[in-house]
């Protein structure tokens, strides 16, 4: 990589959409806070300013005030929009990008006009500059949108005081240093943030997929007795049908074809049922046990207590015994009393399924 790709790449680095994300909240986070102090400050300085001079206010304190007053509307303006985006978890890229570039202008613009009119009666010139270093410090701007910002607001300010006298009050010199500073940290800020929020991302991932894991059955990929524990504590009073689901004579079957093929059989079930019983949740309860539990009426559900199939890799036909219960359950306990009736309902299906009439056997013998 050679150094105009290298500056090209510092300047707009390739970033996912996750970490430009978190990089955008945590920018409205920066300016919701640095907003609230913004303007706790101002307030304060115009109260205790006030209480000082309120009998020799002049034409100049009026115009202070009204800076002051603008600078309070602008803090909470942003204050209340940052809250009211951070919310919200349907705001696009573009959206905070628009809200952080409004902000900077705006706020520019104030710290612009306050410092010029301190330039025009010899005063130094404090607002301009720290603006710019809070934006500078808590807002993330790409680089090469930093720095046309930062830029042309510094480029305003030198024009502004260039015609009104030449901008003798600034040592040009050390003016240039200090917007290829701001520009520069702005973009090394950028590139520390993309660092940190990437490892963020990263973190949440893993964290979701350990979640997931630990949920999940590994094998038919349905959920399991854990996640069903953390779902227990949910259940609200709706109706709820469980179905609990045996496969016969699994045993046997994984005896006779081999553990692939009985792993290949609990596979083939769980999307079976996830076919017989749309829109549940399914759970893996336990070697060929299965639970499913939904919020759908029965008309909307398999109907019958057996389900017959052929099991295409190994040609055994293959019958699901299934056993159901209908509750409202509105606690934990009652839950695992609904699955506990289904479980029962199993039990007399397998009774009926392994008997001899039915074509079965005692697998005991």
């Amino acid at each position: 990589m050679n150094y105009l790709q290298k500056i090209s790449h510092f300047m707009n680095p390739t970033i996912e959409a996750d970490v430009t994300r978190d990089m955008d909240r945590r920018s409205l986070k920066n300016i919701r806070i640095v907003s609230i102090i913004i303007m706790s400050i101002e307030i304060a300085s115009m109260i205790i300013y006030l209480s000082t001079h309120l009998r020799s206010l002049g034409k100049d304190d009026g115009a202070r005030m009204l800076s002051v007053f603008c600078c309070i509307a602008l803090c909470a303006a942003a204050h209340i929009v940052s809250g009211s985006m951070l919310q919200r978890d349907t705001f696009q890229h573009y959206h905070y990008f628009v809200f952080k570039v409004v902000f900077y202008i705006l706020f520019s613009i104030w710290g612009l006009v306050v410092d010029f009119r301190h330039y025009t009666a010899g005063e130094q010139m404090l607002t301009f500059y720290t603006v710019n270093l809070i934006m500078v410090c808590f807002i993330l701007f790409r680089p090469w949108i930093g720095a046309i910002l930062l830029g042309s607001t510094y480029l305003a300010l030198f024009i502004l005081t260039m015609n009104f006298d030449g901008a003798q009050g600034i040592q040009k010199v050390n003016y240039v240093v200090l917007t290829i500073a701001s520009i520069v940290s702005n973009a090394v800020l950028y590139h520390n943030q993309a660092s940190v929020s990437k490892k963020t991302v990263e973190l949440t991932r893993s964290n979701i997929m350990l979640e997931n894991a630990s949920r999940h059955d590994a094998l038919t990929g349905l959920l399991n007795r854990m996640a069903l524990e953390v779902d227990a504590g949910k259940v609200d009073g709706q109706d709820l049908t469980a179905y609990m689901i045996d496969i016969n004579y699994f045993k046997e079957i994984n005896d006779q074809y081999g553990h692939a093929a009985g792993d290949a059989l609990l596979k083939e079930t769980s999307e079976i049922l996830k076919q017989l019983y749309p829109g549940g949740r399914y759970y893996r309860y336990g070697g060929d046990e299965f639970l499913i539990l939904t919020h759908k009426p029965a008309h909307e559900n398999y109907g019958a207590d057996t389900y017959d199939f052929e099991h295409a890799p190994s040609g055994a036909k293959v019958v699901l015994s299934i056993g159901s219960a209908h509750g409202n359950p509105v606690e934990y306990q009652e839950l695992f009393a609904l699955i506990s009736r289904a479980d029962k309902a199993l039990y007399t299906v397998k009774k009926r399924t392994h008997s001899e009439a039915y074509g079965g056997h005692d697998r005991r013998k």
